[in-house]
């Protein structure tokens, strides 16, 4: 795949936000293991492709993240996803149990198919190593071919790049921003970027945070959100975690590492690494 994202991804335009912040269909859900697996059509296992082959659910298709990023964490070309996810047998279509051992990386595959328009997604948010309901039998890899036609409609309202999120937020009604980060990193303590801080106005409500949080206790306003993460892999993972929990929110999908590219761009609580200053 191409290591950068096509010219098709930049023209999915966020065309309008929701009046309401709060209401989201209900296409991503976390569940227990209390779950009938058989009541969905496909399993997706996100561990590495080795544990996924070694033992897991009956049925799973192996969909390790590794398949879905370029180098550095950054998104293969949109276009090649989508064909990739025909390769694991998809058409957007069906209802998905999404699997893994590692909470990010589980949830940024959740995230990055609600995105795409996969039409329901549950999230198993237990750890699935060395459970012996996972021991059935080895998973099935992707094909080297596409074995579907991915066709389900890109949720593009969901989809903020730069040049969008900066005419928004110089219009005369600003979206409320939400930083997944860390405290550390959203002050500007620890930086991951070429500058600290956070983007101008930005509320801090942690991605982590999100995994113990019950949908009565998020006190969120009746506006647009636009939620962002240090970058696309950590900001699918929060968008997931932020519709399970009812939160109708976009995405600025580069997140702070690339707004924090840009010197000419604001930012809050401003700082630079020792070596910058230096």
């Amino acid at each position: 795949m191409k290591p950068s994202l096509p010219v098709a991804l930049c023209c999915l335009l966020l065309s309008s936000f929701a009046t309401s912040a709060r209401v989201a269909p209900p296409a991503v859900g976390f569940v227990d293991l209390t779950v009938q697996v058989d009541a969905f059509e496909r399993v997706v296992d996100t561990r590495p492709l080795a544990a996924c082959r070694k033992a897991t659910l009956p049925g799973a298709r192996c969909l390790p993240v590794e398949d879905l990023l370029a180098p550095n964490r950054r998104l293969a070309n949109f276009s090649g996803l989508l064909w990739l996810l025909g390769t694991a047998g998809l058409t957007g279509d069906e209802r998905l149990l999404v699997i893994g051992d590692d909470a990010e990386r589980r949830d940024f595959v959740a995230g990055l198919l609600f995105l795409a328009g996969q039409r329901q997604i549950a999230v198993l948010n237990v750890r699935v190593s060395g459970r012996s309901a996972f021991a059935a039998g080895g998973g099935q890899p992707r094909s080297s071919v596409r074995e579907q036609v991915y066709r389900a409609p890109v949720r593009d309202r969901h989809l903020l790049l730069r040049s969008e999120l900066r005419q928004l937020l110089a219009g005369d009604t600003p979206p409320v921003l939400l930083d997944g980060r860390t405290e550390e990193e959203y002050w500007g303590v620890r930086i991951r970027a070429a500058r600290g801080g956070h983007l101008p106005g930005a509320r801090h409500l942690a991605s982590a945070s999100l995994k113990r949080m019950r949908p009565e206790l998020l006190a969120l306003p009746e506006a647009p959100l636009v939620a962002y993460g240090g970058d696309a892999f950590e900001g699918l993972a929060y968008l997931a975690r932020l519709i399970a929990l009812g939160v109708d929110a976009s995405l600025y999908l580069e997140g702070w590492s690339g707004w924090a590219s840009d010197g000419s761009l604001p930012v809050d609580s401003l700082s630079f690494s020792r070596h910058e200053r230096s």
